[in-house]
């Protein structure tokens, strides 16, 4: 079964959303200066990859505090407070359980008094797996006990591998490595209908771009983003019934589109693309206009002349 990625926006400007109202624009742009915007922005690469990190906890009883000195917190008038101060709480951890919250001052442990991280990293070496620790715990005026059941150190967790990789830029289409055991490259695993890559069945391995090999999905990303937009590449690979093929593809490129374009008198376009609004005047005598279209998203009105006015659609209320 094919899957596609969600592409971007229609396009807009003069082909869509009063195209048909404008027919006079190409003889514009010779009369007169028009305003060109782009039609879909490319996005911008997407960073390298990341590995995935995943938490650590340290052997033995875990409690998932992270503490310091209990001081005043400006150099000015430094002092130091008994206790300690809680500056993070891991998530799931059995203080989380607990509900410690930050900012909140251990006093004691076990009946012994803290001065320093360091002694309840001591305590915590002398307890065994899954035993009980008491703490008072102080909170604005209130003073806690509190006790927590302290976690033996979890296993390892599963080792985790990427999935695949997306390229928004030039491909619009997410890739994967190939799998073990086969030629390397990149599969195509998902891409839009109207992508450049649409002619190219999912499952495909492309095993190298104008003859330079890809040996990964990410290899591959990257070496299409080094391409100029609009570029044209020849992609090598193997279709999922085993056929070689080549695909000549032309890369995802920036299109441009009138924003602006007037012939005083004769007429005037203007067009919002970001607020997708469209705005035609034919015949503009500024005082009165033979023809007169609005379009506000879905809210669309025409005027004939100054007398006669009608709209469809439906309206918004707007800041």
């Amino acid at each position: 079964m094919e899957t596609h990625l969600i592409h971007g926006p229609a396009r807009r400007g003069l082909r869509r959303g009063g195209a048909s109202l404008v027919p006079l624009a190409p003889l514009a742009c010779l009369l007169a200066a028009c305003t060109f915007a782009p039609e879909r922005s490319i996005p911008d690469p997407l960073p390298e990859v990341r590995a995935w990190v995943l938490a650590e906890r340290p052997a033995g009883p875990y409690l998932g505090l992270t503490l310091a000195e209990n001081d005043s917190g400006t150099l000015e008038e430094l002092a130091f407070a008994p206790g300690l101060r809680v500056v993070e709480v891991a998530p799931n951890s059995p203080a989380a359980q607990a509900r410690f919250q930050v900012d909140d001052v251990l006093l004691t442990a076990a009946g012994k008094e803290l001065f320093a991280p360091t002694d309840v990293d001591a305590l915590l070496g002398a307890s065994q797996d899954g035993a009980s620790l008491s703490f008072e715990v102080q909170r604005g005026d209130t003073v806690f006990e509190v006790p927590v059941a302290l976690a033996a150190p979890a296993a390892d967790a599963a080792p985790v591998r990427p999935l695949f990789h997306l390229d928004p830029v030039r491909s619009r289409a997410a890739w994967s490595d190939a799998p073990l055991g086969g030629p390397r490259g990149a599969v195509l695993l998902s891409r839009p209908d109207a992508g450049p890559m649409r002619r190219i069945p999912i499952g495909t391995v492309i095993t190298s771009v104008d003859e330079t090999a890809v040996l990964s999905g990410r290899g591959l990303v990257l070496e299409l983003a080094g391409r100029a937009p609009r570029d044209e590449v020849k992609l090598q690979g193997t279709t999922p019934n085993g056929e070689a093929r080549e695909f000549n593809v032309r890369l995802l490129g920036e299109g441009r589109v009138i924003t602006r374009a007037s012939v005083p008198v004769l007429f005037t376009y203007n067009a919002d693309l970001e607020a997708d609004r469209r705005n035609f005047v034919l015949l503009d005598l500024w005082v009165i206009s033979l023809i007169r279209y609005e379009r506000d998203r879905n809210e669309r009105r025409w005027r004939f002349l100054r007398f006669f006015e009608w709209s469809s659609g439906v309206g918004e209320l707007g800041d």
